[in-house]
């Protein structure tokens, strides 16, 4: 009796409209944790039977940063940087990654970028990428804590310099920043962000629909 009166309830806020789905607006605190609990216990039950490679190698690093820039840092701040207009107009918001690395194993990290995460804007990687690819991005993700904003600038010309991942792909020109780029890779090429020098993002939790970006 009391599952019938509670999908009537839920069934009574779907069909008023009441629930504002704008980007604008924050969840209710109970959809919130539901997002929030769904995702984590997914994700840990996903990666579960993951084993992760050897991690570390300078050559999967390049091949990661060069990645990343390319196909993530609009949306997750790389070090230095800040994220992109569009970006920080998403709600929930792309997480920053140092968090991300701190909080989950390379495992979850890996599933997560190449599985993707429903209704959260984060794309799964694993249709377009080899795994090796992704366990490379996984791989400079988990450096990410440690990593300065000089030292990703290092490796991003220098994988540039060995032809090692996306390279110039990643970079923005002018007509980019104009629809609201916020590049690292233009910081590395010497062209600030037309936003100014990199703020500190705020921590955005991986869940709301969550967030993990590869």
């Amino acid at each position: 009796m009391s599952l019938l009166i509670v999908g009537a309830a839920a069934a009574g806020v779907i069909y008023s409209g009441v629930y504002n789905i704008a980007a604008t607006s924050e969840h209710w605190p109970i959809t919130r944790w539901a997002l929030q609990k769904t995702v984590h216990r997914s994700v840990e039950k996903q990666a579960s039977g993951i084993e992760a490679p050897k991690l570390g190698s300078e050559d999967q690093l390049l091949a990661g940063a060069a990645n990343f820039d390319a196909m993530c840092s609009d949306c997750h701040a790389p070090p230095g940087g800040q994220q992109s207009v569009a970006a920080r107009g998403m709600y929930p918001k792309p997480p920053e990654l140092t968090h991300a690395a701190k909080e989950k194993s390379p495992a979850e990290l890996f599933w997560v970028i190449k599985h993707g995460i429903k209704a959260s804007a984060m794309p799964a990687w694993g249709a377009s990428h080899s795994d090796e690819e992704i366990w490379a991005m996984t791989a400079f993700v988990e450096q990410l804590p440690s990593m300065s904003a000089s030292d990703y600038r290092q490796m991003l010309q220098t994988a540039k310099a060995q032809g090692i991942g996306h390279g110039d792909e990643g970079h923005h020109d002018e007509s980019d920043e104009s629809h609201g780029g916020g590049h690292a890779s233009d910081e590395a090429s010497g062209h600030p962000d037309s936003h100014g020098e990199a703020q500190e993002q705020p921590h955005s939790d991986p869940n709301g629909s969550a967030h993990a970006h590869g």
